[in-house]
């Protein structure tokens, strides 16, 4: 890389991230490489970070922190030509880390941003009248699965990691009422009601919970996960089976492909993708084939 921006959150991973970036701004200046290193200090930095260093010309911008650190950086940097994305995770799900397989390892994240290649990935783009365009890398949740994101992203929970989205999924349990949905797209129309609706690029969220298993970040479809209401205690059983895909075997769960998703709501439902609040429905969820030039290991 001639010139790259590292911009890290360093309040992600306890802390880590401030000196997983150091370390790695180290390794790259070392090696003859060019730029510099922003740390967040509030929602919105990093994205403002990475579009005015695109727009300056930096070709190479690295997001260190979780998910939602690169959630930003990603709608920084959407629909700019010619730019790298590297990734160094030091959050608490490092799902978009995983799927592209940059190690949790910080020498070896490191390593892969000195030696590694770049691959084309699908970048999600969600639109809504009230809140224009936001894009994501990982998955977009309406139902369930957005109430267990908003609850373990308050941090609320004695956990952290898989840990903190677990225990949010249990106590969501108990007193959430599932919505009636319209949903369309290349698979036709569903209309009624859902436990989650999952609409995914990547096949895992949450620090691991693999709601869509054989989703493929480049062939440019969403897997899409529906669940139909089911009864408390087989909640529980899904949520166990999530960590290897087995859900997708119960006769409430159906899995979708689609290049896009329309979805409509009475009353209106938040909905979050990479762990982020996007909009309210209703809204449209379209994929962008390889909008996303990545950073991966050799």
């Amino acid at each position: 890389m001639n010139n790259f921006i590292l911009i890290a959150n360093p309040i992600s991973g306890k802390g880590k991230a401030k000196t997983v970036a150091e370390q790695a701004y180290t390794a790259l200046t070392s090696a003859g490489h060019h730029g510099t290193l922003e740390l967040t200090s509030g929602t919105g930095d990093a994205k403002r970070f990475a579009q005015e260093s695109v727009s300056a010309g930096t070709q190479c911008v690295i997001a260190c922190g979780g998910d939602g650190t690169l959630h930003e950086v990603a709608n920084g940097i959407a629909n700019v030509p010619d730019v790298r994305l590297g990734v160094l995770p030091c959050g608490r799900g490092n799902d978009f880390a995983a799927a592209v397989g940059v190690p949790l390892k910080p020498r070896l994240a490191i390593q892969t941003l000195l030696a590694g290649k770049t691959i084309p990935v699908d970048l999600g783009k969600i639109y809504s009248a009230e809140r224009g365009t936001h894009y994501f890398t990982t998955i977009a949740t309406c139902g369930y699965d957005t109430e267990v994101s908003r609850r373990a992203a308050e941090r609320t929970t004695p956990f952290s990691g898989t840990a903190s989205y677990a225990y949010a999924a249990v106590s969501t349990l108990f007193d959430y009422e599932c919505p009636d949905v319209r949903l369309e797209g290349d698979f036709g129309i569903y209309e009624g009601p859902i436990l989650l609706a999952a609409t995914g690029i990547t096949n895992r969220y949450g620090g691991g919970f693999q709601i869509v298993p054989n989703a493929r970040l480049d062939d440019g479809l969403f897997d899409l996960c529906i669940i139909q209401p089911v009864p408390s205690l087989t909640v529980l059983r899904l949520l166990v089976t999530l960590f290897w895909g087995g859900h997708v075997s119960h006769p409430a769960v159906a899995i979708h492909h689609t290049r896009s998703l329309t979805i409509e709501t009475s009353p209106p439902l938040l909905l979050y993708a990479d762990g982020e609040p996007m909009c309210e429905t209703p809204a449209t969820i379209e994929i962008i084939r390889h909008g996303l030039t990545v950073i991966a290991p050799s």
